[in-house]
């Protein structure tokens, strides 16, 4: 009786073995046919648009101290005071206006960076400092409007620097560049990338 059931014992743990060879020879075919050759990713405004989930991009910070002129509201020829303050400039493009082509004739990738903007302005409040020529502009709703004005002095000025503007645009495409950079890695050594 101990042989028949040591012998049924070895049949099934025989029986078992079979089976996960069997079950391991299907799952390595199953995986070898599913299994594909890994292509290069093609690259694509689309694909850079997934990576890059932003409409504009800002590629240059500057700080700006500047010094506001707050005109008397009911004679705009006399200053009621200036206020100075500290802000930050960001420029950049809008990513959504991003020109890409892919010449895979020519084996050239073409980027046209749009036109460089002004993106974003932030006045530091906390660094608001007053000179009033007009004593009686001091009021408890003074820094509501010193602060409008700062934003508005810091953009005027911000707009007319053109050092932010070439700033901007060269980082904009060292950042294309450093984006794009892991793409053309996966493509023939033969493409080049050319940035505008």
């Amino acid at each position: 009786m101990k042989k028949e059931h040591k012998r049924r014992k070895r049949g099934k743990i025989v029986v078992f073995a079979v089976l996960i060879v069997v079950i391991l020879a299907a799952v390595a075919i199953v995986v070898s046919r599913n299994a594909k050759k890994e292509e290069p990713e093609i690259i694509s405004l689309t694909t850079l648009e997934k990576m890059v989930d932003v409409s504009d991009m800002s590629t240059f910070e500057a700080i700006y101290n500047g010094i506001a002129e707050v005109e008397n509201e009911a004679d705009p020829a006399q200053i009621d005071y200036y206020v100075s303050y500290e802000a930050k400039v960001k420029a950049g493009f809008d990513f959504e206006k991003l020109d890409m082509q892919v010449d895979h004739d020519r084996k050239v990738i073409m980027v046209k960076i749009p036109e460089i903007k002004i993106t974003d302005v932030n006045v530091d409040i906390g660094s608001l400092d007053y000179i009033f020529e007009n004593k009686k502009a001091n009021t408890e709703n003074v820094s509501e409007q010193a602060y409008k004005k700062c934003i508005e002095d810091v953009t005027k000025e911000s707009a007319e620097e053109k050092a932010i503007y070439e700033l901007a645009k060269q980082n904009a495409k060292n950042t294309m560049e450093a984006i794009i950079q892991p793409f053309m890695e996966q493509l023939d050594e033969e493409y080049q990338l050319q940035i505008e």
